[in-house]
């Protein structure tokens, strides 16, 4: 009976530790954004913030942020599109 337990004792640590040690666990998850909507910023053009979130544009420009973004697109009648988040 003691050898049936000491094994029900491992095979229940084992359970529990194996998701902490899977080769998933060691991968971040990659962070999912949605493309920017300009609508929100129609009726603000030019009245924003200061903050850092970089967004790269088709034309190689980048814009310190979406309202950034947005605003520039508007003012060039779409001239370019949302590239991607980040430096270019």
């Amino acid at each position: 009976m003691s050898f049936f337990l000491t094994w029900i004792k491992a095979i229940f640590i084992i359970a529990l530790a194996f998701p902490h040690y899977s080769e998933t666990s060691f991968e971040p998850l990659p962070e999912i954004r949605q493309v920017p909507s300009c609508d929100v910023y129609i009726h603000q053009s030019h009245f924003c913030t200061r903050e850092k979130d970089p967004v790269c544009a088709t034309n190689g420009q980048t814009y310190s942020n979406t309202c950034v973004f947005c605003s520039e697109q508007f003012e060039s009648g779409g001239a370019f599109e949302f590239g991607y988040y980040g430096r270019c």
